[in-house]
């Protein structure tokens, strides 16, 4: 904090002796690493008594405005004196204001994301250990899903393959009728697929097999640590979103997760003065490519913008298009128009239809009504 002080005081008696009017400061986006000397600035005498703007700019903005000016190298006062060039050049991005209101909420929702992705880290690394001790247990998936209790209880209970496929059926059947808690209809079927499994994976040296056995043991109980984290902190931000009146939890398949997300990010619906801009806000954006007579067939999103509202409407989306009608419709015509990735490309756009109506709904505060466009809903 002395820096900033410091920063203040020179920036101050500067600004007196030329007699200026109008203070600029910009920052690089790097993490939170700028976050408190923003809002120190925001409460500091320059605001008090100067219109002072601040901006933080993404550092990939940055770093392609640097190409354009004469190459220099890499130190922090020229990343400083390039940040001010920007600023000097106009068509500045959304001018930073501090807002304690959304700040909560968005510190909860952010690490949520922050947990989802750990737990999805865990398992890639545990598929890819599963598949040294039983290579084709993942492919032939004997329960459905790999990570369901009863598929776990047959991974970590059995020390190999070798084991599993010497074990009698009638045992095996008891097993699984144990762990599943009697709840399967077909446990003979799920039997042989575990047998074919067995039958068909690489069998693991024995020497390597203990230290397999506790990497799967241990990343498993990673997953389900991060789980319990996940519901505690899913807890918190329904509560956080008490606060916040809204009416995004009218949309069947939007709970008050994905809801607390996208309000968050969001803030004050009001910055945005149509879908479009909080449409490039989020980076659901498809950019042209067009030169002379050429115009690009296939164009690529965009990928800039918030990450974190980016993630909770696509994840929103994906829920709703199960449950409302009219999103599914949408979802299933534009995965048959894809000529390939065709869920990522059809769930995005849907994801994209879905920022028009929470656009509506923030705005005009009003209940969603299935089978209406979004712009037909009044007060």
């Amino acid at each position: 904090q002395l820096g900033a002080e410091t920063l203040v005081e020179r920036i101050y008696n500067i600004a007196k002796e030329h007699c200026v009017s109008d203070i600029l400061i910009g920052t690089e986006a790097a993490s939170m690493y700028d976050w408190h000397l923003l809002e120190y600035l925001s409460e500091s005498k320059l605001a008090l008594e100067f219109n002072l703007k601040l901006y933080r700019f993404n550092a990939k903005w940055i770093k392609n405005f640097k190409k354009s000016l004469a190459p220099r190298g890499k130190t922090d006062p020229i990343d400083s004196f390039a940040i001010a060039e920007r600023l000097r050049m106009g068509r500045l991005p959304k001018e930073y204001i501090p807002d304690i209101k959304y700040q909560p909420l968005r510190k909860l929702t952010r690490f949520r994301f922050h947990l989802m992705q750990q737990i999805a880290r865990e398992k890639n690394f545990f598929l890819a250990s599963l598949f040294l001790k039983a290579g084709a247990y993942s492919r032939i998936s004997p329960f459905g899903s790999t990570f369901s209790a009863t598929s776990l209880a047959v991974i970590n209970d059995f020390f190999s393959v070798d084991e599993l496929a010497a074990m009698p059926i009638e045992e095996l059947t008891e097993f699984i009728l144990e762990k599943g808690k009697s709840h399967f209809s077909k446990p003979a079927e799920i039997v042989d697929n575990l047998k074919r499994a067995a039958r068909e994976s690489y069998r693991l040296k024995p020497e390597l097999a203990p230290a397999v056995n506790l990497i799967l043991a241990s990343t498993y109980n990673n997953i389900r640590c991060y789980k319990d984290q996940v519901k505690l902190v899913d807890s918190a931000i329904a509560e956080n979103l008490k606060a916040f009146k809204h009416t995004l939890e009218s949309i069947t398949g939007i709970g008050p997760v994905y809801a607390a997300g996208i309000i968050a990010e969001i803030g004050d619906v009001h910055r945005f003065p149509n879908d479009s801009s909080l449409a490039q806000f989020t980076g659901l954006t498809w950019p042209k490519h067009q030169s002379g007579k050429f115009q690009a067939e296939e164009t690529r999103m965009s990928h800039t913008g918030n990450q974190y509202l980016r993630y909770y409407l696509v994840e929103a989306a994906n829920s709703v298009k199960r449950c409302d009608a009219t999103y599914k419709a949408f979802y299933e015509k534009k995965y048959a128009e894809a000529t390939k990735h065709h869920h990522k490309r059809a769930l995005v756009l849907t994801a994209r239809k879905l920022v028009r109506l929470v656009w509506t709904l923030l705005t005009k505060q009003v209940l969603y009504q299935p089978g209406y466009s979004s712009t037909s809903l009044t007060v």
